[in-house]
């Protein structure tokens, strides 16, 4: 078995996205609640969405390992998922989410979130407190 191997934040893919692709409003420039200029910063770990490396699309089953820090009063817009495991772990703040097979919770720091994809599901994660950002790492397995 390979021993583990640490991966410096300094060689993570960082995305910075327009908030329209996700359907929020606008950046709110000089937000002082705002621990970020951009709605959302995300470090990829492997191969995703803008960022394509051949030696890292995966690890294993592992298909995506990303950190995402989201802004008060922004998130994801409803979205498809199919044939994939995606495990959600809050850091901090609280992540509001609704999907289609009717589950509507909002996980809290600590929280863990197991949501299987199966043939089809649509689903989005929103922060929706006013004053605080929200972290979470959020894992994508091929079953």
């Amino acid at each position: 078995m390979a021993a583990a191997k640490k991966v410096p934040a300094s060689s993570l893919f960082v995305s910075e996205p327009n908030p329209r692709w996700f359907g929020n409003r606008e950046n709110e420039a000089g937000n002082a609640r705002w621990t970020n200029a951009n709605w959302l910063k995300s470090r990829f770990h492997f191969s995703f969405a803008e960022y394509s490396d051949r030696r890292r699309d995966s690890f294993g089953c592992l298909r995506v390992l990303n950190d995402d820090l989201v802004q008060p009063m922004r998130g994801f817009g409803k979205h498809p998922h199919r044939n994939m495991e995606i495990v959600t772990y809050v850091v901090e703040g609280a992540l509001t989410h609704k999907d289609s097979t009717g589950t509507e919770e909002t996980l809290h720091r600590g929280a863990i979130q197991f949501m299987t994809a199966g043939t089809g599901v649509y689903h989005s994660e929103h922060n929706m407190s006013a004053d605080s950002p929200l972290r979470f790492i959020q894992m994508w397995i091929e079953p």
